[in-house]
């Protein structure tokens, strides 16, 4: 499989339809079906320096649409306090946007080196890992018990995060802490991974007192047209 940016032209020298067309192909090639997490970790690798410049507001709202749910349950007086661990963090759109609205102890978990690299520029992390979340060979080295939000947006996808993952959130979030995922909406049917597999998890988790569900809801826009899907819930 070609790497996802060989011979395309620039996105500053291409129009807002074209960008947005750009955008919608180069995600579709990091969510192929049948891709391992290591073949995706390389699309992003690949993809990270312009990642910025195609996945902007209006073409991807998933960053806003996170950050909008997390303030609906953090107040302000509580943000500078407040622990947040951004899961798939890519470049670190939604951390930029966390600490512009006055969170300051952000950390980041992200497994492409390439989309670190960016993330680390913009200088909003305190502590930045290179891991997979729900790996079932190594145990990750995100701290237990810490976070009062664990944040994943655009990190459930083909190849991307399993289903196991939101055990490894859970473990990471203080009782009483939340775990926000802002996703495509249409992957919990099209993705074989998660087709009857992520919500029954996630239902049995709470049926097993691990957390109670605060949010389920569609909504519009997420990505290029398509409906995004917000799930929180709080850790018991």
């Amino acid at each position: 499989m070609q790497a996802c940016f060989n011979n395309q032209p620039s996105p500053s020298n291409m129009s807002e339809a074209s960008v947005t067309s750009l955008a919608y192909q180069k995600n579709k090639e990091c969510h192929l079906p049948g891709l391992k997490s290591d073949q995706v970790t390389k699309y992003y690798n690949s993809w990270s320096s312009s990642y910025d410049k195609l996945m902007v507001p209006g073409t991807y709202n998933g960053p806003q649409i996170a950050f909008d749910e997390t303030l609906s349950h953090i107040p302000l007086h509580l943000r500078s306090t407040c622990r947040v661990l951004d899961v798939a963090a890519g470049t670190g759109q939604l951390g930029t946007m966390l600490a512009q609205a006055g969170f300051r102890f952000l950390d980041a978990v992200e497994p492409s080196p390439g989309m670190l690299q960016i993330l680390r520029e913009k200088g909003v992390y305190c502590k930045i890992y290179q891991d997979y979340m729900g790996n079932a060979v190594c145990e990750t080295k995100i701290p237990r018990g810490t976070y009062d939000v664990v944040a994943v947006v655009g990190g459930f996808g083909e190849g991307h995060l399993p289903v196991t993952s939101v055990d490894d959130m859970i473990t990471a979030t203080k009782p009483g802490g939340l775990v926000v995922i802002v996703m495509r909406h249409e992957y919990l049917t099209i993705v074989d991974a998660y087709r009857d597999k992520l919500e029954p998890h996630l239902a049995s988790l709470e049926e097993r007192n691990y957390w109670t569900r605060v949010t389920r809801k569609v909504v519009p826009n997420y990505f290029c047209g398509k409906d995004g899907f917000v799930l929180t819930y709080k850790v018991l």
